[in-house]
């Protein structure tokens, strides 16, 4: 049940293909054709990762390219892009691997989305966490909502990488670009995707509760980052305010 599994249950429901960013295995020829897409492309390990070996790669124009691995950034050519990232993705296998089978040993590894450019506060990005969960036959209910913020520097909203968890309303207030917008409407927007979602999801999988990362781009369109069926829950007593929390233990 990797994300590339995840993805692809979720893209066969009309109602929210279209809150999906383009993901595809990862692959040279795969690479190639989002970056030349989208700019900027993110990769990520199948399985979950907590943040590492979450790579963003942009294009920098004049065939040169910037990958960034947590803090770290790298300046690399075109020719080299695709030799560099096998090598980070691979590490000591790499050489031992015949050339004409990386395709498929980084496919079973790794996946390329389109990187969504998220609404962000002070310069730096942010995601939702949004708890979806039921008892027995009850109706799937959302049972929380809070917002990460991203570390200044990072490009990925890990709280194992520093980001600062937020009530998701005192965020919204936080967004420029979202000001205009109202507030309600996005996290009722929220709660409808990710409730479409997990219908989706639990027609393939025997789940009780799904913990989805979800954004909000700049014009306020809601979007899908991923969908773990194992979700960490005790980022939620970091908010002052533990009711979030203890609604989500009651569903346990």
């Amino acid at each position: 049940m990797g994300k590339w599994d995840r993805y692809s249950v979720l893209n066969e429901a009309m109602q929210i293909r279209s809150n999906l960013p383009e993901t595809r295995l990862m692959s040279e020829e795969n690479l190639w054709e989002l970056l030349a897409k989208y700019g900027t492309v993110i990769l990520k390990p199948q399985a979950a990762s907590g943040g590492v070996g979450v790579m963003v790669v942009s294009s920098e124009g004049n065939d040169r390219f910037v990958i960034q691995v947590k803090l770290k950034k790298q300046i690399v050519a075109k020719s080299d892009l695709y030799p560099w990232l096998t090598r980070e993705i691979l590490q000591d296998f790499a050489p031992f691997i015949p050339i004409k089978e990386i395709d498929s040993v980084l496919a079973g590894s790794y996946i390329i989305q389109y990187r969504i450019p998220l609404a962000e506060i002070d310069g730096c990005p942010f995601d939702i966490r949004v708890m979806v969960q039921r008892k027995a036959d009850s109706p799937w209910t959302v049972t929380g909502k809070l917002a990460k913020l991203a570390s200044s520097g990072f490009a990925i909203t890990n709280v194992n990488l520093g980001a600062v968890i937020l009530p998701v309303e005192i965020a919204l207030q936080r967004v420029h670009a979202l000001k205009d917008l109202p507030h309600q409407a996005l996290l009722a927007e929220l709660d409808r995707v990710a409730l479409l979602a997990t219908e989706q999801l639990h027609q393939h999988y025997q789940i009780h509760v799904v913990g989805y990362d979800l954004c909000l781009d700049n014009q306020g369109k809601v979007w899908i980052i991923e969908a773990n069926f194992s979700p960490h829950d005790h980022i939620f007593l970091e908010l002052e305010d533990k009711t979030m929390y203890a609604t989500i233990q009651k569903f346990r």
